[in-house]
């Protein structure tokens, strides 16, 4: 409970004493800017009166505009399967380890510590990767690479390899955490940034970890083994890297105001 309590410290430290962000700062003041100029039944650029109809409603309402719903569709897919890909491992890894692999609580208490060390590592190596490369290369190479050592760890039966494989899964499937929160963040235009991506995690977490361990138990009392449902999240993370190749929009190097209004 500390470490939570930490953190929710440094939110509000953060939130108290940092500026807000200046993309969001010219959003509101092109709203008040255009308001003022209406309500005094100035001329306003077509342009600025098509994205003032947008910008205000309410953030919720402009979620589920048309030009808006495609974005939604994108983000929500990547933020469900990445949930029921975290659902699985982080609800059975341990008890799987136990039942299955026949490693005792120390054992496998002390994997999760260079597991979760691997999965730093990963993530910023992601980071590194999405700034240079692209986001979209990153969270390729980072979901494949996971898949494969995850696979192979599934069917590992030694110590060793199960450390090895383990520990190289970690890298890839912690790793690409750190681009897909921000890839779903900023495809979004700047003035529902916030709200949009609230409700694209919100449903995925309520899919991954509601809703998904039910499909998990499932297949391990009719397979009297949790091995399906981890190769699950392989197939998970293959479909999510097609996915995000194909429908998600390249975004590195842009800024926030080009990508929507």
């Amino acid at each position: 409970m500390m470490v939570p309590g930490i953190v929710a410290l440094l939110a509000i430290y953060v939130r108290a004493t940092c500026p807000e962000s200046p993309y969001w700062v010219r959003t509101q003041d092109r709203k008040t800017r255009v308001r003022d100029a209406l309500s005094r039944g100035q001329a306003v650029s077509d342009e600025d009166r098509a994205w003032f109809l947008k910008a205000d409603k309410v953030g919720i309402r402009q979620v589920l505009m048309p030009d808006t719903l495609p974005k939604i569709l994108v983000a929500t897919f990547i933020a469900c399967g990445a949930s029921c890909i975290w659902g699985t491992v982080g609800a059975w890894m341990p008890l799987y380890l136990s039942t299955e692999k026949h490693w005792s609580t120390a054992e496998y208490g002390t994997f999760y510590i260079f597991w979760g060390l691997m999965g730093f590592c990963g993530q910023t190596f992601a980071g590194w990767l999405a700034d240079r490369i692209g986001r979209r290369v990153a969270f390729l190479v980072m979901l494949l690479q996971g898949a494969i050592f995850l696979t192979a760890w599934i069917y590992s039966e030694s110590t060793l390899w199960l450390w090895i494989f383990g520990l190289g899964w970690g890298f890839g499937l912690l790793g690409f955490w750190a681009p897909s929160v921000v890839l779903t963040a900023e495809i979004f235009p700047t003035r529902i940034r916030g709200v949009a991506n609230g409700v694209v995690w919100a449903i995925g977490f309520l899919v991954g970890f509601v809703l998904w361990p039910f499909a998990t138990v499932a297949l391990q009392q009719a397979t009297g083994s949790f091995t399906l449902a981890f190769l699950c999240v392989p197939g998970f993370m293959l479909v999510m890297a097609l996915g995000v190749w194909f429908w998600v929009p390249e975004l590195a190097g842009k800024e926030l105001d080009e990508i929507g209004v």
